[in-house]
């Protein structure tokens, strides 16, 4: 199992302090000076993103007028997981952003995308898990992508969170078809059995990714922590899909 022993922030913190003075940062959208700690995004920015304020508390899907929870999981829809949580919609410009992090290599977003992560979950206070366990790639393609973009999602969300990251707990072992290229009512069966454990989990845990859309994703590496014996399982996400 990965984990981030905790004698290693203080000196990841002092190369970071360095770094951060030595290269300033600069917002990616507007080219404008960035935000502290070498945040690569201004304030203002930020305060763009379309953010998912009135979510249901089970999947994290938009909810429009006065509703709280999606009608799905009001008729009691069976999710492998405990809850959901999505900070922003996947509308523009995080569609782009993320198109650019997971197509076109762009992978200093993933400091955005996780720093803004751990941000909002902290401001719902104290995490309820013990580790974060990023969505595995099959190994062909993040060989071919150079990284898996949920784990470097992971690690800066960590940071703000002071949470493990389980990297090497859950490995894909379908190379499945992209989730993005199916409808909905086959990415469920696309991702039947597609996750294995290497070792047991922690009782408590939150997967992370970079987009929620149907959940078929999460729903399978959920069973699989689940039949590893996990007892609660959240699911952070940095978009949904509407």
């Amino acid at each position: 199992m990965d984990c981030q022993p905790g004698r290693l922030w203080q000196v990841y913190g002092a190369a970071r302090s360095l770094i951060h003075r030595l290269f300033p940062a600069t917002c990616l959208l507007c080219l404008e000076p960035g935000q502290a700690l070498a945040l690569d995004l201004c304030r203002g920015c930020e305060e763009d993103f379309p953010r998912n304020r009135r979510a249901c508390p089970a999947c994290a899907s938009p909810q429009p007028g006065d509703a709280a929870s999606c009608r799905d999981c009001i008729a009691g829809a069976p999710r492998g997981f405990d809850c959901a949580f999505a900070p922003y919609r996947y509308e523009f410009p995080l569609v782009e952003l993320i198109h650019g992090l997971k197509y076109g290599g762009q992978i200093a977003t993933a400091r955005i995308f996780g720093t803004l992560l751990g941000r909002r979950i902290a401001e719902r206070g104290r995490p309820a898990v013990d580790a974060i366990v990023p969505v595995p790639l099959f190994a062909r393609r993040e060989a071919r992508r150079g990284f898996n973009q949920a784990h470097e999602i992971a690690v800066f969300a960590s940071a703000q969170l002071r949470l493990p990251v389980m990297t090497r707990l859950a490995r894909r072992v379908r190379d499945t078809a992209p989730q993005a290229q199916l409808p909905a009512v086959e990415r469920r069966d696309n991702l039947k059995d597609a996750f294995a454990l290497r070792d047991r989990p922690p009782p408590r845990v939150a997967i992370v990714d970079d987009v929620l859309t149907t959940g078929a994703t999460v729903e399978s590496l959920a069973r699989a922590l689940r039949e590893g014996g996990c007892r609660r399982i959240e699911v952070w996400a940095v978009a949904r899909a509407g």
